[in-house]
């Protein structure tokens, strides 16, 4: 399919998007943005300092604290670093030359030693191992095998999704929608972070019974990304997206923002009666389960509304992207809401 490349300034008009989901931000979150900010200026490997300094002001503890909200501070610290790891290592993979394929795989490999308690021997693997030191303690042996298995499939997604970029190709939608849900969204990694948020480890028959809810659960992290993320993807060369995806397929952007939308929309209305469907038999382990993934689900549209890292300036922060005309810049989002409210 062919690519539709936008003009700097293109607009679209954002219809509204349903709240039905809880939702806050951790009570907590400006002296755990701290010292999760120490540990990045540290720990977190990154080519240049100019680099570091960029992926600070990302401000990417925020995304922890929309999705954790009520998570205690010592896994909350885990979780923010782990995202924060996770972050870079999807950066690392936008680089699809050789050389750049080389480094993520024996990054990533590392990475999947350390887990297995191997010694590190890459930046990313020593950055994952001082995480690893206490959260592999905290983790049940089960769930460690699968925060491992999740991982895989997430590197093998990652992969794929290389070689796409490096051929400048675009898939289908349906195909798009389940390479990133079944492998490099990452959505089965947190599924697995947020029983270890809630501190608990769910039976085998436990998670077949929520497999429904966690695919609604992906589908609805996808969609909120990719509404929000088009922008700096588009702009940086990387057309696996799903607005890409359906312009590449003959429609225009507003078309393809109202499609997600209602996507979106439709997600967030099965997963609050799914919500309520499973909360009326639940054990007290799937309750605070349950409780955790809400937040991750309605926190992630919410961070993806003001995420520096998506719209490259901060001012949406504490003004988040509703409805209303976005207008599409290579290095900002403009919002009229807020344009208003400057003028």
């Amino acid at each position: 399919m062919l690519l539709m490349h936008l003009f700097p300034g293109a607009r679209y008009r954002l219809p509204p998007i349903p709240q039905l989901l809880a939702f806050g931000r951790h009570p907590h979150a400006a002296e755990l943005e701290r010292r999760h900010d120490q540990w990045l200026r540290t720990s977190c490997p990154f080519a240049t300092n100019a680099g570091r300094q960029r992926f600070l002001s990302h401000r990417s503890a925020l995304w922890t604290a929309a999705t954790f909200p009520t998570t205690e501070p010592v896994r909350f610290h885990d979780l923010s670093r782990l995202t924060s790891l996770l972050f870079a290592f999807d950066d690392l993979c936008l680089d699809h030359t050789d050389s750049g394929v080389r480094t993520a795989k024996s990054s990533l490999a590392d990475c999947l030693g350390v887990l297995k308690g191997e010694p590190p021997s890459t930046e990313y693997g020593q950055a994952l191992h001082g995480i690893w030191d206490g959260m592999g303690l905290r983790m049940p042996p089960g769930q460690r095998d699968r925060l491992i298995a999740a991982l895989t499939d997430f590197a093998r997604g990652c992969f794929t999704e290389m070689v796409s970029r490096a051929d400048q190709t675009v898939p289908d939608f349906p195909s798009y929608v389940r390479l990133r849900i079944q492998q490099s969204l990452a959505a089965w990694i947190y599924f697995i972070l947020t029983e270890y948020a809630a501190a608990v480890d769910l039976d085998a028959e436990s998670r077949e019974a929520l497999d429904g809810l966690h695919w609604l659960s992906a589908e609805h992290l996808l969609f909120a990304n990719d509404l929000f993320s088009f922008r700096a993807e588009h702009f940086g060369g990387d057309h696996l997206n799903a607005v890409c995806v359906m312009t590449a397929a003959g429609a225009s952007l507003q078309n393809a923002v109202d499609e997600l939308v209602r996507l979106l929309s439709a997600r967030e209305h099965e997963m609050a009666a799914a919500l309520a469907t499973l909360r009326a038999d639940a054990s007290p382990p799937v309750l605070a389960y349950l409780e955790k993934l809400e937040y991750v689900v309605s926190g992630n549209l919410a961070q993806a509304r003001f995420a520096p890292r998506y719209h490259g300036t901060q001012d949406f922060i504490d003004h988040p992207i509703g409805q209303g005309t976005v207008t599409l810049w290579p290095d900002r989002t403009e919002h009229s809401a807020l344009k208003q409210k400057a003028e």
